[in-house]
This record gives structure tokens, sequence and C-alpha cells, in this order.
């Protein structure tokens, strides 16, 4: 039996895996209440972008760039800019 991973597209499985190490590295910096409310992250050209459900937790990550900006460089990972963006989790679908 072949493997899943022989189907998918080799850039997809890399891009996966690398959304999933700025998961992994942005939730160690912060608390640990921000999972709950941190939606996606995006990391381009030093330019980290965190997007959170609500503007009240997007004010509350500003105070948290120092510790961001310091566990991403341990992870080797360059983050010049930050950028917190509000984007509400869509409601699910009703059939």
């Amino acid at each position: 039996m072949q493997r899943i991973n022989n189907f998918l597209d080799t850039e997809l499985i890399r891009r996966a895996k690398q959304w999933q190490q700025l998961r992994t590295t942005l939730f160690k910096a912060l608390p640990e209440e921000f999972r709950a409310f941190v939606s996606y992250a995006t990391l381009v050209d030093g330019k980290l972008t965190i997007f959170s459900e609500s503007p009240g937790w997007t004010s509350r990550l500003r105070f948290h760039n120092t510790e961001i900006i310091e566990n991403f460089a341990k992870e080797g990972m360059k983050v010049t800019e930050i950028l917190a963006r509000t984007a509400p989790k869509p409601e699910p679908r009703q059939q």
C-alpha cells in the first residue's frame, strides 16, 4: 500500500510543515490564553502577521512583540516587523 504522501504535492507538504513550525514557535512566545484566540499567522520576508478573532486580543498581542521576536530568533527565523490583525472566525455553515 502506498503512503498518502506519495499522492500529495510536495510544495503543499513543505508549506504545511512550515506553517506548523510557525504556529508552534508563536505559541511558545505567547501566554497560554492566546492559543484559543489566535487563528492564523504568516511570515513573509521578515514580516510576521498574526490574526486574532477580536480587536481586544489583537491589541493584547502588541504587548508581546519582544518575546515573539526573541522566540523566533531562537528558532532561526528572522522577524523584523510584527503586524497584528483582526479576522473573526467564520461562522459554521448551516446545511
